[in-house]
């Protein structure tokens, strides 16, 4: 009896302490648990907001999104990690060319493939769905359908780095922009990450998941850029090669042109064309793994970097600043200076050289802009006292808009210099005379000499540059006009030199009046700069050609700009005949001759 008494109260306490341990946990403790519970069986990941898509004005596609799956190893925990079976038929569906199982870390994750082909997923599904330690994990994907097509306006994505990371703005796996319109647009691009809530199970599957916070997507944008135009601007850069092959004979290590065009319609400040040469394929960047062309693009030396902008960098004009010089000049002295335009003139104890070895007699601004005569701009600086003078010079080609931004939605334009003697130590004469035919300090973009002719054109009405035309759908207004100081008669001047350019002077061979169906307005430029190579100082020309038209109701500016080009009449002045015709509808033959004009708008 007393045994059994014994074992009774035995039982009783164990019940008691298992009754109490019970309480224990599930009361007392019950939060630390259940939370316990959860982080063991739960997981949070970001439901990656899309990066929203770039269209031209035409509606192509220059940047979308897709859905790329990876095959992802992860480590989850002794019991589960286990040798993978059935490797070659996985490594095959996957796209693994290397037959050797990769090594398995223990305690992290690895990719052990990217972008597995769209094919292949459902049948390498099912050699995964029972292996816990492999996943098919999607990711987005930036895509650039047309390849190099505007690649230097719309920039590139990659992953983001440790300090975009440690801002707090993006998570571990987001893509940001890196140049481009990608980059100054990144804000509104990239949208903001969802967040959901997976559920797994012991082995580390998915049991459920549940959306605990919406994305949103980032805003589409509407270029103002025509795909046509645009395509015209390119294959011109392109074709440009032969022209500067044809100007620098022996220069045969050349494998591409250097430049850039612009395209403008004056009436708004809208971006019609913004080509840049050498170039690149921006899916080189995005796409997982990065390409090996993305290495060689970033690694190429800056005199032929793909990755340069030269629409937005800056280089000496030459003979394209004089259409504004001369303007200055014209305001400044109250009427149109006449001076002799001979070979060249003596001024500070040296000789002042034009490039042509004509004496072409006495002309007014007009026809110094129509033969590009150095010695008028050398003379008028004279005759304004050319330390003064400078400034005067400076503070008009400022207003005109030389030495700041254009307005365009681009980070990391250029500005340019304006050089004056108020802004320098020491200044001598002969920096004036320099300056008023765009040489010595003086630089500036394609994309200002774009806008700055716009100006000139519309008569002082000054127009910010923009390349954004909708966002979401919904027009963007224009930015607002400034109308500069300035008389009708220094406007008017100006645009009859440039008429008289394709009239009669160094650009009639290509857009003369019996050559081009469509009258307009130009001027040519060569520009001298010297660079350093190989530790040693080399001279060369970069070529330039601005252009506008029809003459009565412009709604084209174009502007061609070929670094280390030779002569602006050889190089940029046929590039920018063929994105005219193709503006206008105009067939050429392979020597740029009008074929058959049509559909020409009025003159």
């Amino acid at each position: 009896m007393n045994r059994l008494k014994g074992i009774a109260i035995f039982f009783t306490l164990v019940l008691l302490a298992f009754g109490y341990r019970l309480y224990d946990w599930q009361v007392q403790k019950y939060d630390q648990f259940q939370s316990r519970s959860q982080s063991n069986s739960q997981r949070v990941e970001p439901i990656r907001a899309w990066r929203g898509e770039i269209r031209t004005r035409d509606g192509v596609l220059l940047a979308t999104n897709r859905i790329s799956v990876d095959l992802v190893y992860k480590w989850i925990n002794s019991k589960t990690n286990r040798p993978l079976v059935a490797w070659e038929k996985i490594r095959y569906l996957a796209g693994i060319k290397d037959p050797k199982m990769p090594e398995l870390p223990v305690g992290s994750e690895v990719v052990l493939a990217q972008n597995v082909p769209q094919q292949n997923l459902s049948a390498l599904y099912e050699y995964v769905v029972y292996q816990p330690n492999l996943e098919l994990r999607e990711r987005i994907e930036r895509v650039y359908p047309q390849g190099k097509l505007a690649s230097n306006l719309l920039g590139y994505v990659k992953p983001i780095d440790e300090t975009e990371l440690a801002s707090g703005k993006y998570q571990r796996g987001d893509i940001s922009g890196k140049t481009g319109l990608e980059a100054s647009l990144e804000e509104k691009l990239r949208g903001v990450n969802g967040l959901k809530i997976i559920e797994v199970d012991s082995a580390g599957r998915r049991i459920t998941e549940r959306v605990e916070r919406e994305g949103e997507a980032g805003k589409n944008y509407t270029l103002t850029i025509d795909s046509k135009l645009q395509k015209a601007a390119e294959k011109a850069l392109e074709e440009g090669l032969q022209d500067v092959l044809r100007q620098l004979k022996g220069r045969r290590d050349i494998k591409e042109a250097q430049g850039a065009i612009v395209a403008l319609d004056p009436r708004n400040g809208e971006v019609l064309a913004l080509a840049s040469r050498p170039t690149f394929n921006p899916n080189w960047f995005a796409q997982s793994p990065t390409a090996p062309e993305a290495g060689k693009a970033l690694g190429a030396g800056s005199l032929n970097s793909p990755m340069i902008n030269r629409a937005v960098n800056a280089f000496t004009p030459g003979s394209v600043y004089k259409p504004s010089t001369t303007n200055a000049i014209i305001e400044h002295f109250g009427t149109n200076p006449v001076f002799n335009c001979p070979s060249s003139i003596f001024y500070g104890g040296r000789a002042w050289r034009n490039w042509d070895w004509r004496n072409r007699g006495p002309i007014d601004g007009r026809g110094a802009i129509a033969h590009s005569c150095n010695p008028w701009y050398y003379q008028a600086s004279i005759k304004g006292d050319p330390v003064p003078f400078s400034n005067v010079l400076a503070k008009r080609l400022r207003e005109l808009g030389f030495g700041e931004e254009t307005g365009i939605e681009l980070i990391g334009e250029k500005v340019g210099i304006v050089p004056s003697a108020k802004d320098y130590k020491e200044w001598y004469p002969g920096f004036t005379l320099n300056m008023s035919i765009g040489q010595g300090d003086v630089t500036t973009t394609p994309l200002q000499i774009a806008k700055v002719l716009a100006t000139l054109v519309n008569e002082g009405k000054k127009q910010p540059v923009t390349v954004i035309r909708a966002i979401d759908g919904k027009i963007q207004p224009h930015k607002p006009v400034v109308q500069l100081p300035g008389s009708a008669f220094g406007w008017q001047q100006v645009k009859q030199g440039m008429e008289m350019t394709t009239r009669e002077g160094t650009s009639k061979h290509m857009l003369g009046p019996d050559l081009f169906p469509i009258r307009t307005g130009g001027k040519t430029g060569t520009a001298q700069t010297t660079i350093r190579i190989d530790g040693k100082l080399r001279d060369f020309e970069h070529s330039w050609y601005e252009g506008y038209g029809p003459l009565n109701n412009p709604d084209l500016v174009v502007v061609a700009f070929f670094e280390f080009g030779g002569e602006g009449s050889g190089v940029a002045l046929p590039a920018v005949k063929k994105v005219m015709a193709a503006h206008w509808g105009i067939k050429l033959d392979d020597k740029l001759r009008v074929v058959k004009p049509e559909n020409l708008p009025a003159d």
